[in-house]
C-alpha cells in the first residue's frame, strides 16, 4: 500500500544501514534488483556501504514494504536477521562480547539498543523460571511490524549463540502474528517451540542461562569500552532530541517557507547557535529541510488527485521549477514520473 503520512519521529535518520544493506543482499541473491529497491528514495545501494550512513525510518519501511512485494511469504525478516553478526552492532557489539554473564549482555543490549540503528524497541524481564525478552515495532505499519519481530528474533538467536556457544535454544517463541504460511522457516531458524496469536512478541528462556559466563569476557576491555558507548549513547540522545524538534518545527513551517531565523526563535536561540548545535551533529539546517521537504512530497504524491502546482506550496517553493529541480535532484525522477512508478506498484 501507498506509505501514508506519519509522525514526524518517522522522518529521523536513525536506521543502520547494515539492516538495509543485508536485505538488499538477500534481494539481490533472489534477484531483485537492489537499485530498483532502493528508487526515489534518495540513497543508493552504493551508500548501504557507510556504517556512519543513517536512514529515516520511513525510507527504510518503504524499502522493506517494497522488498516484502517482490519476495512474499518467504520469511524474509529471518533471513536478514540469520545473516547478522555481533560486528553489525559496532561499538555495543564489541561491549556485547567482554561482558561477563548473558544477563549483563542483555540488559546492556536493551539499556543502549537507540545506538545500534534498530527498527524495534525490546525490553528484557527477569523471573524465577522463565524470563522474557520483548520486542515491539512501533511503526504504523503491519506488513513491517512482522519484518521488524522476525530480524529481531532471528539476530538474537545468532548473537547468543555467538556469545555463549551452539547450545543456545530458547524456551519457546511467541509472536503476536497469526502463523504465516512460511511458519516452517520460523522453527527452522528459532527452533520448534514457536506460538502464534498471543499477547506479547517475546523470546522465553530458561533463566538458568543468565549466569552463563560468556567466554570472551575482560574486564578491563569491557569497563574502557563501556565508557565509550556511555558517550556515544548520549551523543545519539542528543542528536535525537535535537532533530526531532527542529524536524517538527520546519514541518508546521513549511508551507510558508520554512527559514532557520524563525525556528531558532521558537526554540528560543539564534540561528548561529542553531546551526552550531546542528553542526556538532554533522548535520546542517538545509539538510534538515530537505529531508523534510522530500519526506512530505513523497507522501503527497501518493494521492493522485493533489497537482503538482499544489505540492510545491506545500513545500515551501515560490515556483514549481524549483520543486521539480530538487525533486529529480533527490530521486532521478520528475515528481510525475514517480507518481506513476507509485501508483504502478504497489509499494
Amino acid at each position: 500500500m501507498p506509505m501514508k503520512t506519519i509522525d514526524s519521529q518517522f522522518e529521523l535518520a536513525l536506521v543502520s544501514p547494515f539492516l538495509l544493506q543485508t536485505l538488499a543482499e538477500v534481494a539481490s541473491d533472489k534477484g531483485v534488483s537492489s537499485e530498483r529497491l532502493c528508487r526515489g528514495l534518495g540513497f543508493t545501494p552504493d551508500d548501504l556501504q557507510d556504517p556512519a550512513q543513517r536512514i529515516s525510518y520511513r525510507q527504510a519501511a518503504t524499502m522493506i514494504q517494497r522488498t516484502l512485494a517482490a519476495l512474499p511469504d518467504r520469511g524474509l525478516g529471518l533471513w536478514v536477521g540469520n545473516r547478522n553478526v555481533v560486528g553489525t552492532l559496532g561499538l555495543l557489539g564489541h561491549v556485547l562480547s567482554l561482558c561477563r554473564t548473558l544477563r549483563d549482555a542483555l540488559e546492556i543490549g536493551v539499556r543502549f539498543q537507540h545506538t545500534s540503528g534498530g527498527m524495534a524497541v525490546s525490553s528484557l524481564q527477569e523471573g524465577v523460571e522463565e524470563s522474557f525478552l520483548e520486542v515491539e515495532c512501533r511503526l504504523p505499519y503491519a506488513d513491517v511490524q512482522v519484518f521488524a519481530v522476525e530480524e529481531f528474533f532471528a539476530s538474537v538467536m545468532v548473537y547468543n549463540r555467538a556469545l555463549i556457544s551452539a547450545d543456545f535454544q530458547p524456551l519457546r517463541f511467541e509472536f503476536t502474528h497469526a502463523a504465516p504460511s512460511y511458519e516452517a522457516e520460523y522453527r527452522r531458524l528459532l527452533g520448534p517451540n514457536v506460538h502464534f496469536g498471543c499477547l506479547h512478541n517475546r523470546m522465553v528462556i530458561a533463566s538458568h542461562w543468565l549466569d552463563t559466563q560468556l567466554p570472551t569476557h575482560q574486564p578491563v576491555a569491557l569497563r574502557q569500552a563501556l565508557h565509550l558507548l556511555e558517550l556515544e549513547s548520549a551523543q545519539v540522545q542528543q542528536k535525537i532530541d535535537l532533530l526531532q524538534t527542529v524536524e517538527r518545527a520546519i514541518a508546521r513551517d513549511l508551507p510558508h517557507g520554512s527559514q532557520i531565523e524563525k525556528v531558532a526563535s521558537d526554540l528560543n536561540m539564534s540561528s548561529r547557535t542553531l546551526r552550531r548545535r546542528l553542526a556538532e551533529h554533522a548535520v546542517t539546517f538545509d539538510a534538515l529541510l530537505e529531508q523534510v521537504r522530500r519526506a512530505r512530497a513523497m507522501s503527497l504524491l501518493n494521492n493522485p488527485e493533489m497537482p503538482i502546482e499544489r505540492i510545491a506550496e506545500e513545500l515551501g517553493y515560490s515556483d514549481v521549477r524549483g520543486f521539480r529541480r530538487a525533486f529529480k535532484r533527490w530521486t532521478g525522477l520528475s515528481p510525475s514520473a514517480c507518481r506513476d512508478e507509485v501508483v504502478a506498484s504497489p509499494n
